[in-house]
């Protein structure tokens, strides 16, 4: 991907007082929906979603920068004085969200987009960062190919219950579960969705979780504490409980769907296999798919080698 070098001066946080006139064409309105699909994206992303020139992008993000359609979050900058230069990062602006409702795009009315940015916080948008590395190689993997298209999140919950569909958290997968005698609900937020579909109009989809490793894959802490809560081993009790429910059905009309995991190393898949074996009592499942970044870093999402629960080697077109 194109690198766009970062200075901390000043100025490229703020906007010029006359920046030069601009033309909004249907080239910025893709880059505006872009960066609205996925909340944040870097310079980086765009070049590589758009596939045109860099040179060219890198203009066009600062000339929509400028005029308000875009943003640079100022937390950002936490990043650049620990790494050095790297990718602007971009999220929607007050101005972009206007355009892109006036041309039929569903982004809400009532967000002040400008003052949610500014919000972020670093954690949030490098976790988001994160998110968005995995789903646009996801999209660009699938460009040009044949036997598979990408089904996008908001594509996957048209196909959901109405109730699904006007939840304001329509992702949230939530289970009631028995813990030390009581009756409990658990409940986990995917990092997003997606599907693929193939040329005999058969599909699979996929909850996403994208691990950086802040959280501990297990802990000593007895179920039911807020300790145990903020771990990989309580998501995955969460999602097993729920699919064993039928939660996908329930919740989002399709008869298969599995979670797929994006970790930080191969040490960690390991250590998340033990997981996934103790809550199946050594069975193993399907339902469960991990991968790391090394993976990814050699192959595209759709090529890359992934693990599912059984220990078994698998794509994600298996």
């Amino acid at each position: 991907m194109q690198q766009e070098a970062v200075h901390t001066r000043a100025k490229r946080f703020h906007r010029l007082n006359n920046p030069p006139p601009i033309e909004v064409t249907r080239r910025d309105l893709n880059l505006l929906a872009h960066v609205a699909r996925h909340r944040f994206l870097s310079s980086a992303h765009l070049c590589a979603l758009d596939g045109g020139s860099p040179q060219n992008v890198l203009r066009t993000l600062r000339l929509l920068f400028d005029h308000g359609y875009l943003d640079r979050p100022a937390a950002q900058r936490v990043a650049l004085a620990k790494e050095g230069p790297r990718p602007f990062v971009y999220g929607l602006g007050k101005a972009g969200a206007r355009i892109l409702r006036e041309q039929g795009h569903l982004v809400d009315a009532t967000v002040d987009w400008r003052e949610k940015n500014k919000r972020a916080g670093t954690v949030f948008i490098e976790h988001t960062l994160a998110v968005a590395d995995f789903m646009a190689g996801l999209e660009l993997s699938c460009r040009g190919r044949s036997d598979v298209v990408l089904l996008r999140e908001d594509e996957v919950l048209a196909l959901a219950p109405a109730d699904t569909r006007a939840a304001r958290e329509p992702l949230r997968w939530g289970v009631q579960k028995v813990i030390l005698g009581r009756k409990e609900t658990c409940s986990v937020v995917p990092d997003g969705a997606f599907g693929l579909e193939f040329p005999d109009d058969t599909a699979s989809y996929f909850m996403l979780e994208v691990d950086r490793g802040t959280i501990p894959v297990s802990r000593t802490d007895r179920q039911g504490t807020s300790a145990w809560r903020k771990s990989i081993q309580y998501k995955f009790a969460t999602y097993w409980e729920g699919w064993k429910a039928k939660q996908h059905e329930k919740q989002f009309g399709l008869k298969q769907m599995r979670v797929a995991m994006v970790t930080t190393g191969r040490e960690r898949v390991a250590h998340m296999l033990e997981e996934v074996r103790s809550l199946t009592e050594g069975k193993g499942t399907g339902f469960f798919l991990f991968t790391d970044q090394q993976a990814l870093a050699a192959a595209s999402p759709i090529s890359a080698s992934w693990i599912n629960g059984r220990g078994q080697e698998v794509t994600l077109l298996d």
